[in-house]
């Protein structure tokens, strides 16, 4: 099974799409990865953030804070996600112990309701950057996994 976890000053990123990088793990290995989300442009970012977690065949997606359309993209990609407060340990985290979230409803509302979304909007003729080679960090051991 494997987690993906926003990153950010050394702790769980307060918002998904905004982390510096993702860390991505199992029970044995881990390694991190830039986050695409920022390297894009608006709608373009996200999708290559959505690429790069399906490519990695993610199971689990730890939060804090979502919005609606990103998370109804997760759930859509039968990728399970749970909420943290981003104050537990990852060596200490229960997976039971998390709320899952389960319907679109429960990530933030956009902010900017005139905006019909990503499929309405123009993309740009800019490049996608290709990731750096992913550097293995410590291991990380989620407890409660079944």
């Amino acid at each position: 099974m494997i987690f993906a976890i926003p990153y950010q000053n050394e702790r769980i990123a307060g918002h998904f799409t905004k982390a510096e990088e993702f860390i991505f793990t199992d029970q044995n290995t881990s390694e991190r990865r830039a986050n695409p989300a920022l390297k894009g442009e608006g709608c373009r970012g996200k999708k290559s953030l959505l690429a790069l977690l399906k490519s990695q065949h993610t199971d689990i997606v730890l939060i804090r804070n979502i919005g609606e359309k990103m998370l109804t993209k997760l759930l859509n990609a039968n990728i399970r996600v749970f909420r943290t407060s981003g104050k537990e340990s990852f060596e200490t985290i229960k997976l039971s112990s998390l709320t899952e979230l389960t319907d679109p409803s429960q990530g933030r509302p956009c902010k900017n309701k005139k905006q019909s979304g990503c499929s309405k909007k123009k993309t740009s003729s800019m490049p996608v950057t290709k990731l750096n080679t992913p550097q293995l960090i410590r291991k990380f051991t989620i407890f409660g996994v079944k």
